[in-house]
């Protein structure tokens, strides 16, 4: 991964293909209150991202798949899109994972990244879920020489790309708005928006009884849905310091803590919004004064006092998968309390991603969440992600 990338830098960031897929976990680090303990309750599943509880109290889980098979050069490079994307249903129990919501986006961007379906929440039994990119990504794929079913792939990528859908009990959808559609046309307008060009990447959502927060991360900016799909720029998220990576915002989750707005990026970065178009940063560092985020890809919030937040890999720098330099297995779960003390309850995590607070206070944690199920040129992800359940002892 380079420092400097094109317009699907926030795809291949977040959802480099890479190796290894087994993690141990170490619990209750950091300077913890109390022990955790870790088991994984899901396995075999196709590049795993969000998480959310159904209204029914079940466990989802968002997949981007594996991509497809219908290839193109874009401005942004050479892509391939499919349907392979969906939204599933786990029985933690048991481990069997159900489809709930199929054919979905899903995308092999230039970087070697999946990008799909990545962003699942639910609030008042509303669940809301987003789709990556932007429709003025994908409009211009043609079908031409392309495999038979290129129609259907393009028609649900047009139809998909950008987008929140609003997700019924039964697993159906429609598309409550296009947040990647307005975004996409604000770094066009703004070029100081984007430091890769024109781009959208919505990839963290958060449904709330009067509409749905996204961030999107790759025009830096928090959106609000409202429900009759209007789209507004709540906040827009500042660029990363010099040297740091990455370069630009990438705001990747969204939660709500005493009826204000959090958000967190690609760069380790907690910000509280407080009703601001310019959100301030807020200090996250444990008890002796250490930092301890790098790149934050998902969090949650018990509304009250504390957040949770999934740190994707724990070393400054690139995602670089294998090697002397590989930063595989070591990801974390950090629970932050509204003062910014933060305290790490989980490490050693495989390129762990998003995250879901169960109503006992336990958490579930998608890892491997850059490992497809089928298809993968890597061994060790033969087996896809997993999901794993943290409870406090």
């Amino acid at each position: 991964m380079r420092p400097k990338v094109n317009r699907w830098i926030r795809a291949a960031a977040l959802g480099l293909v890479v190796a290894g897929v087994a993690a141990s976990v170490a619990l209750g680090a950091g300077g913890a209150r109390h022990a955790w303990s870790a088991k994984v309750v899901a396995t075999g599943l196709d590049s795993p991202r969000g998480l959310a509880f159904a209204p029914d109290g079940g466990l989802l889980v968002a997949e981007a798949g594996h991509a497809g098979d219908v290839c193109a050069t874009t401005p942004g490079g050479r892509v391939c899109l499919g349907t392979s994307s969906l939204i599933a249903k786990v029985d933690t129990s048991s481990g069997a994972v159900t489809p709930f919501v199929t054919g979905l986006m899903s995308t092999l961007v230039p970087d070697g990244g999946i990008t799909g379906v990545d962003g699942l929440s639910e609030n008042g039994g509303t669940l809301a879920a987003v789709v990556t990119a932007a429709p003025q990504m994908v409009g211009g794929i043609g079908c031409d020489g392309q495999p038979a079913d290129c129609g259907s792939v393009m028609a649900a990528a047009k139809a998909q790309a950008g987008a929140v859908l609003q997700v019924s009990a039964s697993g159906t959808w429609h598309a409550l708005g296009v947040p990647g559609a307005k975004d996409f046309g604000a770094t066009v307008a703004d070029p100081t928006l984007s430091g890769e060009g024109p781009n959208a990447n919505p990839y963290g959502v958060l449904a709330l009884r009067s509409g749905v927060f996204v961030a999107d991360s790759g025009a830096n900016l928090l959106d609000f849905v409202g429900p009759d799909g209007s789209v507004q720029v709540a906040s827009r998220i500042p660029k990363n310091a010099p040297g740091g990576f990455p370069g630009d915002g990438v705001p990747t989750c969204v939660a709500m803590m005493r009826g204000n707005l959090y958000a967190a990026d690609l760069s380790g970065r907690v910000w509280e919004r407080a009703g601001s178009f310019d959100p301030k940063q807020l200090p996250v560092a444990d008890s002796s004064g250490t930092p301890v985020l790098h790149h934050v890809t998902g969090c949650v919030s018990d509304g009250l006092d504390h957040l949770y937040l999934v740190d994707m890999w724990g070393t400054p720098g690139p995602p670089i998968p294998a090697g002397p330099q590989s930063v595989a297995n070591t990801g974390s779960v950090v629970e932050v309390d509204r003062t910014g003390k933060a305290t790490v309850l989980a490490t050693g995590l495989d390129f762990p991603n998003g995250i879901a607070l169960a109503e006992d206070g336990s958490l579930y944690v998608s890892t491997g969440s850059t490992c497809t199920a089928q298809g993968t040129p890597f061994p060790d992800c033969g087996h896809g992600g997993s999901i794993v359940h943290l409870t406090a002892k």
